[in-house]
């Protein structure tokens, strides 16, 4: 029996960069990936649809990993970038969101939107402890994708 953890973010930030470099960088989607920590593989199955494979975590012989797919839509008109679940072999996760970019007289107002279910296959008594622990490192990894990604940014205002 596995059980489900629901998790939703709303993440807030401002960089210095302007809205064109950030909306450019995000919607490529391997470069925006390549920000987020304990990625073990991203893998294009089709057009604009990848899947996140997370590096294993646990104990002695609990392994677990988190597995799911996403179709991403991009607009560069309205700067919009928004990512849909798709169901591939082996999902342990669906996970949705966006992206919504403001431009600034200082940068960029970036504000994350992600709505995530995660499946854990373990019995659903053990959800009562561990949900709590998975939703702490979801958003501790969102926390520091966002910290590797305004630091990319700020490094490019930097220069420009």
């Amino acid at each position: 029996m596995a059980f489900d953890v629901k998790i939703q973010l709303n993440k807030k930030f401002s960089v210095a960069a302007d809205i064109d470099t950030v909306y450019n960088l995000l919607a490529d989607v391997p470069t925006s990936t390549s920000h987020f920590p304990d990625l073990d593989n991203l893998i294009e199955e089709a057009a604009n649809t990848y899947r996140w494979e997370m590096k294993k975590i646990g104990l002695g012989p609990i392994q677990l990993q988190t597995i799911y797919a996403c179709e991403y839509m991009s607009d560069p008109a309205t700067k919009s970038i928004v990512w849909e679940p798709r169901d591939t072999a082996n999902n342990s996760a669906k996970v949705s969101g966006k992206w919504i970019l403001t431009a600034t007289s200082s940068g960029c107002d970036l504000n994350l939107l992600t709505d995530a279910v995660i499946t854990v296959p373990l019995p659903s008594l053990a959800g009562i402890g561990l949900k709590p622990i998975v939703k702490v490192e979801f958003e501790t990894l969102t926390n520091t994708y966002i910290k590797n990604l305004a630091k990319t940014f700020s490094n490019i205002a930097a220069t420009a």
